[in-house]
């Protein structure tokens, strides 16, 4: 009864063992034609200039979606008669999922397409709206990432830019470490750090000596009386400045009243020739006239200047 037992296990276990590799086959037939996500496919080819980054079983995507991998990748060979091109250098064998099969037609176009600026690079496949589905084994049109290239390209540029400016940096920070320069010697020579330091001395003793009211600054800043005596002298400025506008007394009528300035502009235009005549070798010997006619001609010509530029019609 005991042998019979163990016979029968030994049996079941050579079944579990049959019946893992049925459904391995199985799972591997249905990857390659099976439904679903592993449903039919079929297959396209695509030229391209160059590969790089790309590999076998890299994702096929159609504007996002995947819908396949990469199947095999090489080097493109020439039919007889055919001139070579280097836009179609390198061969790439598509597996898509038949159910996309619709949206990918005879305007449709491949390129390779980088996850990020560093990622793994993919197929991607541009959908296609007004040709003809393409069919098994039929080819796809292919086409240069050069946006890709160029950002790459640049990126180059950019390290080779940022590693000659480091360069300059660490340069320029040994040189001041060694004391060369300007800089250099400001922050490694002891003396120039003592002038400094001397310098920073004084100037905190001036402004203490300002703080404590010493000397004609330190008075101005902490002197209660020689700020009400400025502040004084600043009222009565602004008293007579209003005065002035105010037409009051002798200099806001010369100011502001315009028949004084009516009178005195015939006087004016005969000024030159009043001029020239007190220039002149006989003027110039009466010594009293000089001295009369200094002073008249002198307030005469502020006064007008002042009523000129700066007077107001009444």
């Amino acid at each position: 009864m005991a042998q019979h037992k163990q016979l029968s296990w030994t049996e079941l276990r050579v079944g579990l063992f049959v019946l893992a590799a049925t459904v391995l086959v199985v799972l591997v037939i249905f990857y390659v034609t099976g439904a679903g996500s592993l449903g039919p496919k079929y297959r396209l080819r695509t030229f391209l200039p160059e590969v790089d980054g790309l590999t076998v079983g890299a994702p096929v995507r159609v504007d996002g979606v995947e819908v396949g991998n990469v199947e095999k990748i090489g080097i493109a060979v020439l039919k007889p008669g055919d001139r070579p091109e280097k836009s179609r250098s390198i061969e790439v064998d598509l597996r898509i999922q038949k159910s996309f099969q619709a949206y990918i037609r005879t305007d449709s176009s491949a390129g390779l397409i980088t996850e990020g600026l560093l990622g793994n690079q993919f197929v991607e496949i541009d959908r296609g709206f007004v040709g003809r589905e393409l069919q098994n084994e039929e080819e796809i049109s292919g086409r240069e990432e050069k946006a890709l290239k160029a950002v790459v390209e640049r990126s180059a540029d950019l390290m080779t830019n940022l590693s000659a400016i480091t360069k300059q940096a660490s340069d320029l920070l040994d040189n001041i470490k060694k004391g060369h320069g300007s800089l250099g010697k400001f922050l490694v020579d002891e003396d120039a750090y003592k002038h400094l330091d001397n310098s920073l001395g004084n100037l905190d003793r001036v402004m203490a000596s300002v703080e404590s009211g010493k000397g004609t600054l330190g008075q101005l800043v902490t002197n209660d009386e020689m700020f009400n005596r400025v502040n004084s002298v600043a009222g009565r400025l602004d008293t007579v400045l209003q005065a002035v506008q105010e037409q009051k007394g002798t200099l806001g009528k010369l100011v502001y009243n315009s028949e004084f300035h009516d009178r005195s502009a015939p006087q004016f235009r005969r000024l030159p020739k009043t001029t020239e005549r007190f220039l002149s070798p006989q003027m110039n010997t009466d010594t009293s006239t000089t001295r009369l006619f200094f002073p008249f001609l002198s307030v005469f010509i502020c006064v007008h200047l002042w009523n000129r530029f700066f007077g107001v019609s009444g």
